[in-house]
């Protein structure tokens, strides 16, 4: 069957739905038509961070990989797209500018971002305005769960090859616990998706 299709006469498109279920099932192609379906947005949100274009599309390769990755842990229970997508690669953007600032000319790494957000405007400044609201939004609702919640989430995010109970032996917590703090952040992540 052809990628991202149904089988049948018409052979139509999947829905985003029946994608975003095959994909937590480990369905590789319906993995590569959302990351195609999607992509862009993840993309752009970097660009609105300051990223420049290279470095925004390598990070958004990277937060596709540890989405996968979390699904085949087990850790994911839901695809909230591309607002999952976007969350994770404003995680990885927000650590890269943090190594970068830890390892080297502090004065340099000033300038590197300068440089990236003075540079030329992406393609659509529309989508970039809207998609630096929307992750204003998401940050807001992060920064407002409990800093515990919020270093329970970041970690689990930032470390995809752990399990859940690896994760709660760190933080001296129960699995089960583990999960449920993931589920009320996101819970969170995205009802601040959806307002936006």
């Amino acid at each position: 069957m052809a990628k991202g299709l149904r089988e049948g006469p018409s052979a139509s498109p999947l829905s985003e739905e029946e994608l975003r279920s095959a994909a937590l099932r480990g369905d590789c192609a319906s993995w590569s038509a959302l990351i195609a379906r999607h992509n862009h947005k993840v993309v752009v949100s970097l660009l609105g961070r300051g990223v420049d274009l290279e470095r925004a599309r390598e990070l958004a390769q990277e937060a596709w990989l540890r989405l996968i990755e979390s699904q085949r842990a087990g850790r994911l229970s839901e695809l909230v797209l591309p607002g999952l997508a976007i969350v994770q690669a404003g995680f990885l953007s927000q650590n890269d500018w943090r190594g970068r600032g830890r390892s080297g000319d502090p004065a340099g790494t000033e300038r590197e971002l300068a440089d990236a957000t003075c540079g030329s405007p992406p393609a659509l400044p529309e989508e970039r305005a809207i998609q630096r609201q929307r992750l204003a939004r998401v940050q807001r609702a992060l920064a407002a769960c409990p800093p515990s919640a919020r270093q329970v989430f970041e970690y689990v995010y930032g470390h995809p090859e752990l399990t859940y109970e690896q994760v709660a032996l760190k933080f001296q917590l129960s699995a089960q616990r583990t999960k449920q703090i993931v589920c009320e952040v996101r819970k969170r992540l995205r009802e601040a998706l959806e307002e936006a």
